[in-house]
């Protein structure tokens, strides 16, 4: 009975500790992880990189004065050429502004005159004492005030002339109306969108690289483009644009590539993948591809300093052969965890086990 009665209560200090280690660690307890450090080593030609699709061009009409509508030549959803007359304008408020400019030119141009005759002979003028000394002093920044007065008269009646001459609204761009602000015989106000217009054939394709691709890469490279949006559809490109500044966050600059898109297939915000050979090798940050996390386009891993672990933001050049080449966001000293991950929040304290 007694040894029985032993038993039992080795069993109850058994069970708690049992729970206790079951479904997770405790509250302090140390989270085994597996990690390895980060190799260096030369680059591998290809070159992989997150992208976002975007349009070639988008252009808002908009008027700065208020304009009555005549006539609407094209719908929401028409393509349409570059040039091409959208809506007719009336001309009665071009007209009438342009008689009160006219107006304003005979006055100002007469004032002029009379100013300039002043000026030129107001030293005699003011001997003779037909004029005074303030009078004879301000001549010179009156008639100058003038004249600029009537430049910029000048000026606006050209404006208005063309116009008058042009009282309709022409696309400058060719492209999809996306949207239609305005109705026949409708009066628009000043800054109201009239018509929005988008050109996105060819589509582009915009992603940054590290300063040190910049080598490797020229317009009119070759692209491969992934559309993430597409389960994968691949797309060629070709590199049409690379930004003359470095940005000093991340150290990247901005690259556009140009695809066709006469379907209308690819869209303005889709997520893309381009992939392109570079021409030039440099050393590279590697590890494990079994450390990497991905959340979408985001790419995370976790370093271990000091026993705890830090979740990290990288940007991936490309994996292959169970292998991820990084191009930002580690050092050569760091360690990485490369099994267990999965377990871990930004400050957890690890116990490491060398891989």
């Amino acid at each position: 009975m007694r040894r029985l009665i032993l038993l039992i209560a080795a069993f109850s200090l058994l069970v708690p500790a049992c729970k206790g280690n079951r479904g997770g660690y405790g509250p302090g307890s140390a989270v085994p992880v597996t990690v390895g450090p980060v190799k260096t080593q030369e680059s591998s030609p290809s070159v992989m990189v997150p992208g976002v699709l975007q349009v070639r061009d988008k252009v808002e009409l908009r008027l700065d004065e208020p304009v009555k509508v005549l006539s609407v030549y094209a719908n929401q959803g028409d393509y349409i050429e570059k040039g091409t007359v959208l809506a007719k304008l009336s001309d009665e408020e071009i007209s009438l502004r342009l008689n009160q400019l006219r107006a304003e030119q005979v006055e100002m141009a007469t004032l002029y005159e009379k100013n300039l005759y002043l000026l030129k002979n107001r030293d005699s003028l003011l001997a003779e004492r037909k004029i005074d000394k303030s009078q004879y002093d301000g001549l010179e920044t009156e008639t100058s005030s003038n004249e600029a007065t009537l430049n910029r008269v000048k000026a606006d009646i050209a404006v208005e002339e063309y116009k008058l001459n042009h009282a309709e609204i022409v696309s400058p761009i060719s492209g999809v109306i996306t949207f239609r602000g305005i109705t026949s015989m409708e009066t628009i106000n000043p800054g109201q969108i009239l018509f929005t217009i988008v050109d996105a054939d060819p589509i582009l394709v915009v992603f940054s690289l590290t300063s040190d691709e910049a080598a490797g890469i020229n317009v009119g490279t070759f692209l491969t483009v992934s559309i993430d949006d597409l389960d994968g559809e691949e797309y060629n490109a070709q590199v049409s644009y690379i930004g003359p500044e470095l940005y000093q966050t991340g150290k990247t600059f901005e690259v556009r590539g140009s695809m066709p898109n006469p379907s209308g297939t690819l869209k303005s915000g889709m997520l893309a993948t381009a992939t392109f050979t570079s021409t030039k090798t440099h050393r590279v940050f590697v590890v494990p591809d079994t450390a990497v996390i991905s959340r979408g386009h985001d790419k995370y891993l976790y370093t271990v300093i000091g026993g705890v672990a830090h979740k990290t933001k990288i940007k991936i050049r490309n994996i292959y052969k169970g292998a991820a080449e990084i191009s930002s966001g580690l050092s050569e000293n760091d360690m990485v965890v490369v099994k267990g991950a999965e377990n871990l929040q930004d400050g957890t304290t690890v116990e490491m086990w060398r891989r």
